[in-house]
This record gives structure tokens, C-alpha cells and sequence, in this order.
């Protein structure tokens, strides 16, 4: 039940509040070597000697029977029932070392797992745990070290306290309780990116449910004879762990029921705001009911009991009320700002008929409803219908839209893709990742910047050189044949020793080798004709070495500028009719422009 970090370590906590200790604080190791340990030490009162034997170590007593009853010693709600959580420590360590004291003396003792599972301690009768420490104390507190851990892996500190932080209501109800990680306070478990719509503290007036008061940011309601409260927020974006959405039940400041929406199926208006949900609701009275309405690793409350019922039901209501409220919200919200972008265009709106004008805005209405959209995409898709209105087009599109009754993503789809709209959207958006990928490209010729870079960017992008390498990917396994066969033909190095960086992409048994001259150099007659050879001998390596899997070399030489020279013109035809090509890179580039226009 406890073989994770927060589990077990979440019990101790527990212990240290049933104790009456102000403050824990746990050390985690930075690594899992032999000598690892994790250390809980708290400020409680502490146990005798006498206490260790009848009490801590007699498996499975029920502390709620003792003298004081569901109090501790101060008055704090026990959380502790079982009788087994101070043991949860085995859950990721084989040794567990207590050193407790009171205000008179201190004891030491250990527990090995190995030894509670061996034969001898298969029995009902007691058995003798040593005691490697007994003597005077003065300072109270508890130290529980657990030594010979099991964990597969490191815990990250601030993991860990995110994690802790959701199992207790320390933050928001415990003044007089402080836990601290590495000597670093739990964060606050429900702040998790801030909040657009924090309830209740967010009700409109005529929102405000009957009986409903609020005190410090906390709702309180009556449910029954029983008091509960709540506290539920909205976040700006979805909530990516998809452990942290929903709202969490605590039991004193305990969690009693991880993160959900209170056993509610789908069909929900507003549905997809769960996502966006974080809160919790402290109901005590649940785990003081005679039988255990709690699980043992208090994950899920048994939500069959009839004790349960009312407060299932009342969350239920609560889900559905404010995901309700979320929703027309953000529909408000994404029509105010629509508004504003309206007013931008009121010139031309004013040159409209009012009926057109008001299908316009009934249709961008109904997108402001669409709850999957970012309010930069409804913004944009705004623009955008204005726009295509203004021009004569979509007209029917917008009509249709205008006239919908309830407007979500799948209906938009659906009318967008009876229109062929999203065929040209996505034919659009293609068009303006090329350009700028384009753009930078151009950037880098005009910088005059060294083969590596422009070589890289060609790698990732090969369909700049033209849209039939389009299928190409950079080849690695050919470096020392490529090598070698430049340096047969006379292209090994350039002027200073400067190492070649030719580009070499394949598609299948095509290979394409591409040599690039720094933006600033021209390519002469005698680099073309050790360029032609550079590729020939390359075609022979392939032809010789059929186990490579290439059966066509192509060439391509791109450089700043041509020679043009008597003879060149010639030169490079022949070239070209032999699978080689070379050309230049400003012309190269506004080529492309060209052809993506």
C-alpha cells in the first residue's frame, strides 16, 4: 500500500500531527547509494519507553480508543485509526530506526523487515524488540530514519512536496503545523498555475447559493447536521498531470479521497472545463462514521456507504453548477473581446445592412462558445470571418454558423469541412511554414554564414533544394567513402586547411550528394571539372559496392557565384545532362520565394 515516497512518508506526517508536533521536517538524500536515508523528525511529545511497548509497537490498536478518544493530548483531530501507518516506512526501506523522547527520557530502538517476515516471528505470541538506547531527555520529538531504501529512483524535492502538498490541507487550515522538505516549506497544493475563476470567492451575487458562507476564501455549507467546506478553482490552462484535476476530499487535514468529480459520467454541460478543475473539500465527519468509510492507504472513500451519499450527491451538484458557470464565463469573456475587435473594424461594419451585420455577430457569437478555443484562435478565426464577409466570401459558411443553436468544436468541423475550408487552412498554413523557413535561408546567404550552418538548415529542410528531395534524409554511414573520393578528385580541403562539410541525403537506393561553397567564393572552371570527377568516382565506389543499396548518385554544387567565362555556359550543361547540377545561391533562394508565392 505504501510503495511510493508520498505514501509512506505521508503517514509519519500523519503520526507527527497525532503527536501535537509544529513542525516536520524530512530529508531526502541525493542519491540511492548504500548509505542512503531518509530522516522525519518531528516536535511532538514524543513516547516513553513504556508507550513504545503498549502502544506503538502492539499492531493494529486502535489510538481512537485510548484515553482521549478522537483528541489528541492538545485537541487536534486524530488521524490515525488503524493501527499499521507507522509502519508504511517499509513500503521503500528494510530498516526503520526510531529515536523518541519525551520530556524525561529517550528511547532508541530498530525494526528490520527481514526479521518481522522470518519464521520466528510467525506467531500471535509477543516477541522482543531491542532497545539500543534508553535513557534521560529533556527535549521532545521523534526521529524515524529509514535506512537500507528500496527506490528505483532519487525523489526529486520539489516533485515530492507538489505531491505531499495534495495529501494535506496544512496551507489552508493548519496554522500550527509546518512541514518542510529539505528545509523548504510545502507549496500550497491546489495553487497549481494560477486561477482564472476561484470559488466561492468568485460568485456573482445572483450565483451565490442558498446557505453559502464564506470565510477567509472558504466556502462553508451545511450538509445535514454535518458543517463542510470547500474551496475550487478554475485554471487560466489545462491542467497537464492529469492526477492533479478534480477535487480532492480531506478528512481533518488528511487527504481521505484523491482527485476526482465525485463519480459523475459524461454529458456534462460544459464538460471539457474539467480539465481546467483543482480544489478540495474538507468533510471530517466522514471518518469518524463506526465503520471505516476510508481505504487504508486513504486514496477512495467507499462512496456505497449510505453515510456517503448526501456528500456524493452535494458534489455532484457542485461539478455541475460551476463547470456551468465556467462555461458562460468564458463565452462572456471571448465575446467582450470579440467586441472590441469589432469596434476596430466599425467603419466597414457601418457600410454593411443591419442584417448583416447582425449575422456577422450572432456567428462569431456562436465561436466564442466553443470552449477548445484559445482566445488567440478566436481571435484569429474572428479576424478571419470578418475579413472573408467583408470580401464576399464564406457567406453561406457564416450564415449557417450564425443560425446554430449550439455551436462545439465537432459541429465547426463538420461545416468547415463541408465547405472545403480546411483544406485550403491547411494548404495556407503549410505555405507559411515553407516561407519562413525559406526567409531563413535567405538570411543566411545574405549573412555570408560558414557551409555548417547553411549545410544544417538544408538538412532538416532537404525540399529547398528542390521539391524532389523533398523524401530525403540525411545519410550517415557514407562519411569515409565521401572523404576519400574528395580527396581523389582534388576537393579534400579549401584554402587555409578548412575541412569539407558536403551534405549527403538518401530516398531509397538514391543517393544525393551536395557540395557547398561558403556564400562569399565562386566556383571556376577547374572547381566544376574536379566537382564532376568528385562525382564519378563516387558513382564507381557505389556501382563496386552493391551492399550499400545505391544504385543512382546524384550531384548538386551550390555556390555564390559561377565564372561565367567562355566555356562555362557548356560546361555546366554537359553537367547537367549527366545528373549534376550547379547553381547559386541568391538565385537558389528567390527561386523558391517564387515558386511557394
Amino acid at each position: 500500500m505504501y510503495q511510493s515516497p508520498v505514501a509512506a512518508i505521508a503517514e509519519l506526517i500523519a503520526n507527527a500531527w497525532d503527536a501535537d508536533a509544529k513542525s516536520v521536517r524530512i530529508k531526502l538524500p541525493t542519491g540511492l547509494s548504500g548509505n542512503a536515508e531518509i530522516v522525519i523528525e518531528d516536535s511532538g511529545h514524543g513516547m516513553t519507553f513504556q508507550e513504545c511497548q503498549d502502544m506503538y509497537l502492539d499492531i493494529g490498536r486502535n489510538r481512537r480508543t485510548g484515553a482521549n478518544g478522537e483528541k489528541s493530548r492538545q485537541g487536534r483531530p486524530v488521524l490515525g485509526r488503524k493501527g499499521i501507518g507507522k509502519f508504511a516506512g517499509f513500503g521503500i526501506a528494510k530498516t526503520l530506526e526510531v529515536d523518541t523522547s519525551t520530556e524525561t527520557e529517550r528511547t532508541v530502538f530498530m525494526l528490520e523487515l527481514d526479521n518481522l517476515r522470518s519464521d520466528q516471528y510467525v506467531s500471535t505470541s509477543d516477541k522482543a524488540i531491542p532497545c539500543s538506547r534508553h535513557e534521560p531527555r529533556s527535549e521532545p520529538g521523534t526521529i524515524v530514519t529509514l535506512k537500507s531504501l528500496t527506490l528505483k529512483s532519487t525523489p526529486n524535492p520539489q516533485r515530492f512536496s507538489r505531491s505531499m502538498a495534495r495529501r494535506f490541507l496544512i496551507n489552508q487550515t493548519a496554522d500550527d503545523f509546518r512541514v518542510t522538505v529539505n528545509d523548504s516549506p510545502l507549496p500550497d497544493g491546489n495553487d497549481l498555475m494560477g486561477a482564472e475563476f476561484d470559488f466561492p470567492n468568485d460568485y456573482e451575487s445572483d450565483e451565490m447559493p442558498a446557505g453559502l458562507e464564506v470565510r477567509d476564501h472558504i466556502g462553508y455549507e451545511q450538509l445535514g447536521d454535518h458543517e463542510i467546506g470547500w474551496r475550487i478553482r478554475f485554471t487560466h490552462k489545462p491542467i497537464d498531470m492529469e492526477e492533479l484535476r478534480g477535487i480532492s476530499v480531506f478528512c481533518g487535514i488528511k487527504v481521505a479521497q484523491t482527485p476526482f468529480f465525485f463519480n459523475l459520467s459524461g454529458g456534462l454541460d460544459g464538460q471539457h472545463g474539467q480539465q481546467y478543475v483543482s480544489g478540495w473539500v474538507s468533510a471530517d465527519y466522514v471518518d469518524r462514521f463506526q465503520s471505516d468509510a476510508i481505504t487504508t492507504e486513504r486514496q477512495r472513500i467507499n462512496w456505497e456507504l449510505p453515510q456517503c451519499e448526501s456528500l456524493e450527491a452535494w458534489g455532484q451538484a457542485k461539478v455541475k453548477s460551476l463547470l456551468h458557470i465556467w462555461k458562460r464565463r468564458r463565452a462572456e469573456e471571448k465575446i467582450k473581446q470579440i467586441t472590441g475587435r469589432i469596434a476596430d473594424f466599425s467603419e466597414r461594419l457601418e457600410r454593411l445592412e443591419t442584417t448583416e451585420r447582425r449575422t456577422v455577430t450572432r456567428a462569431l457569437e456562436k465561436l466564442a462558445s466553443i470552449e477548445t478555443l484559445s482566445n488567440q484562435q478566436f481571435n484569429d478565426l474572428s479576424s478571419g470571418v470578418l475579413t472573408a464577409w467583408e470580401d464576399g466570401k464564406l457567406r453561406e459558411l457564416i450564415r449557417t454558423v450564425s443560425e446554430q443553436e449550439c455551436m462545439d468544436e465537432q459541429a465547426m468541423l463538420s461545416l468547415l469541412a463541408e465547405s472545403h475550408v480546411l483544406n485550403a487552412l491547411h494548404v495556407a498554413e503549410v505555405v507559411n511554414a515553407k516561407l519562413e523557413i525559406i526567409q531563413s535561408l535567405r538570411e543566411r546567404i545574405e549573412k555570408s554564414e560558414l557551409e555548417n550552418s547553411i549545410r544544417d538548415h538544408l538538412a532538416e529542410n532537404p525540399w529547398l533544394l528542390s521539391p524532389e528531395w523533398e523524401t530525403f534524409k540525411k545519410e550517415r554511414s557514407l562519411g569515409h567513402i565521401v572523404a576519400e573520393a574528395a580527396e581523389n578528385a582534388g576537393l579534400a580541403d579549401e584554402e587555409g586547411g578548412r575541412k569539407r562539410l558536403d551534405l549527403v541525403l538518401s530516398s531509397g537506393n538514391r543517393l544525393l550528394v551536395v557540395e557547398l561553397m561558403r556564400p562569399d567564393l565562386t566556383a571556376d572552371r577547374d572547381h566544376i571539372d574536379r566537382y564532376s570527377t568528385y562525382i564519378d568516382i563516387l558513382r564507381d565506389k557505389m556501382s563496386v559496392n552493391s551492399g550499400l543499396g545505391f544504385k543512382t548518385v546524384t550531384g548538386l554544387l551550390i555556390a555564390d557565384k559561377l565564372d561565367r567565362k567562355s566555356g562555362m555556359k557548356q560546361a555546366l550543361e554537359r553537367l547537367e545532362n549527366d545528373g549534376m547540377k550547379a547553381l547559386e545561391w541568391r538565385q537558389t533562394a528567390t527561386a523558391m520565394t517564387r515558386a511557394m508565392s
